[in-house]
């Protein structure tokens, strides 16, 4: 073998072992919703006081303010552990009528979904991806759009942290 040859598989031999050896190709998608955020972070994003976590399925977990009727319209977030192809589909919806926008400085990737014409507050749902980690946050009873997404960001980078 030339040493061209030599040159080329030694760079390509470390090029894939500095790509395997990264945090993020070992590291295993987040498991636990509740274990992503604080019941304190998600207080001081909403501006309220929050209730305990609540695992209300596997992969949903649940802050909400205390003392409010069970409705859409109560103050609550709701953090959903994802997947690769949910995060594609939010990226790139197959619903005409649901809308993108991008999210900066939030983990790798991130992209707001919006769909108009859905009740005050409840139109944005923000996917976030880190490593072969997704998540969607969720802020609802705020009836102010872009209110509801700065909370959302704020909430997914503390996220990030813990991935």
């Amino acid at each position: 073998m030339d040493w061209k040859c030599s040159s080329s598989a030694a760079v390509t031999f470390l090029c894939t072992l500095s790509l395997c050896s990264s945090p993020s190709a070992y590291a295993a998608p987040a498991s636990d919703p509740c274990s992503l955020l604080t019941q304190e972070q998600v207080g001081a994003a909403l501006g309220t006081n929050v209730e305990a976590a609540q695992r209300v399925a596997p992969k949903l977990c649940e802050w909400s303010a205390p003392n409010q009727p069970n409705s859409i319209n109560a103050k609550k977030v709701a953090l959903t552990i994802s997947d690769e192809r949910a995060f594609g589909y939010a990226k790139k919806p197959v619903v005409s009528s649901v809308k993108t926008m991008p999210a900066s400085g939030i983990c790798d990737d991130a992209v707001y979904a919006v769909t108009p014409g859905v009740t005050a507050g409840l139109g944005t749902s923000l996917y976030v991806k880190k490593g072969n980690s997704y998540f969607v946050v969720h802020v609802y009873g705020f009836p102010e759009q872009t209110k509801a997404m700065g909370m959302e960001k704020t909430l997914a980078i503390q996220a990030c942290s813990k991935l």
